[in-house]
């Protein structure tokens, strides 16, 4: 009797302090969502574990709540509308005006924060292989790829046939991109992938670092510039599958995709090794006046006036930006987006004409006509600032989003819902481009 009752006070001191751990875990977890969504990176900062303080600033995270509301185009904060624990992760459901995000908390032993992670919830729709797509003709292989000390994941498809083969990287638009490029329940990469390697063309998908590091992507996270985020990994790359027996060196492309395409010239600058670029979706001017556009295109079809305060404050961070006042000092909370200094003085010193000069790599721009992000004015921008320029491509798609993807005819995010694949025609021309 003395057994079972000592089993189970046991029993009972274990649930106690199980439900202890995870009522804790909950009050913290919400307070530092608190702080997030009120812009105190100071008090934020203190919920973090050493390892984390490594990888984040106070100013960073300041700014992280104006980079979701107004990068991700979510409109403003309503509810944290659900929550699940399980073992150290903490999961809250949180409700914007025009979307459901997840963020999921990680806490070590002490219940101090090791990580936490904004998604878009999970799309349980399994993926298609697109019609075009020989799954036969090409062996997928996971593929490492080593930039420094960083280590991020990717996939080769190589095909069958007998090499060496062209190759085709892709890097990502903006933000901590997964390698198949996820847009609602569609993989714009993947099928990519699978369209090049079917027409005997190899590729290469991989996850952005800051997808992988996060903060921890730079030595210094308040400096972290699109030379940590896009450039030392692309050039790896690049060398890496130069020096492979299984490509032809003297046929390595470049797909940058949204501002990975913005930013292939320079890529394309620095390297020796690439025959062409193509940008898909790519922003001919600046990224500043691209993100004002956007939300002014937003806010124009939205009548319940979700984007108008955050079209208003980029509107001025923008302004500030490019004022007197801006220098590498300026807080983040202060400039657009949330992103530091560095970022965006980096940027502004970038004008992707003037990379494409003084090189030869074949270049193909390709938009889609209902593409609201990267509207048919960039692309217009980009025929008219080449104009003469005889190695450059270009081809627009009709019915075509951002992901080229169907629209279905419907304006805003709401068109990534609609599950489609790459349309053809769009794997065609590249792979006519890459032949």
């Amino acid at each position: 009797m003395r057994f079972f009752t000592t089993l189970l006070l046991l029993f009972i001191f274990h649930t106690n302090f199980a439900q202890t751990v995870s009522e804790t875990r909950l009050n913290l977890g919400y307070s530092f969502l608190n702080e997030l969504i009120n812009g105190q990176g100071d008090s934020a900062i203190k919920y973090l574990d050493s390892n984390a303080l490594n990888q984040t600033s106070a100013g960073q995270l300041s700014g992280i709540w104006r980079q979701i509301e107004q990068g991700m185009q979510v409109g403003k904060y309503q509810d944290t509308s659900g929550y699940l624990i399980e073992e150290n992760t903490l999961l809250l459901g949180i409700q914007f005006e025009k979307a459901y995000l997840d963020c999921r908390i990680v806490f070590n032993d002490q219940n101090a924060i090791e990580g936490f992670f904004f998604r878009p919830p999970s799309d349980k729709r399994p993926y298609f292989i697109p019609s075009y797509a020989d799954t036969s003709a090409f062996e997928e292989i996971d593929f490492i790829l080593v930039s420094g000390k960083y280590k991020m994941p990717g996939k080769l498809c190589v095909p069958k046939t007998k090499g060496p083969h062209a190759l085709c990287i892709l890097s990502h638009g903006s933000g901590p991109g997964e390698m198949d490029s996820k847009i609602g329940p569609n993989r714009v990469f993947k099928d990519i992938a699978y369209g090049l390697a079917s027409q005997g063309i190899a590729v290469f998908r991989y996850s952005k670092r800051t997808a992988i590091y996060g903060g921890a992507s730079a030595e210094n996270p308040d400096k972290l510039t699109v030379k940590e985020e896009y450039l030392d990994d692309l050039q790896s790359a690049i060398d890496t599958f130069a020096n492979d027996p299984r490509f032809d060196e003297s046929r390595i492309y470049l797909f940058g995709h949204s501002q990975g395409g913005y930013l292939a010239p320079r890529v394309a600058k620095n390297s020796d090794k690439l025959s062409g670029i193509i940008l898909a979706a790519a922003p001919c001017h600046p990224i500043d006046s691209v993100a004002l556009e956007q939300l002014g295109y937003l806010n124009s079809i939205d009548s319940t006036g979700t984007y108008y305060r955050p079209l208003k404050d980029l509107t001025e961070e923008v302004a500030y930006l490019h004022s007197e006042e801006f220098d590498l000092d300026s807080d983040p909370s202060w400039l657009p987006l949330g992103l530091n200094a560095y970022y965006w003085k980096d940027l502004m010193d970038y004008d992707p004409i003037e990379a494409m000069k003084g090189h030869s790599a074949q270049i193909l721009i390709i938009n889609g006509e209902d593409d609201y992000q990267v509207n048919m004015g960039e692309f217009a921008c980009w025929k008219r600032r080449l104009e003469g320029v005889r190695h450059a491509q270009y081809v627009s798609f009709p019915g075509l989003g951002h992901g080229f993807f169907s629209s279905s005819n419907i304006k805003g995010p709401a068109q990534y819902q609609e599950q489609h694949s790459v349309d053809t025609a769009v794997i065609q021309s590249i792979a006519q481009f890459i032949h």
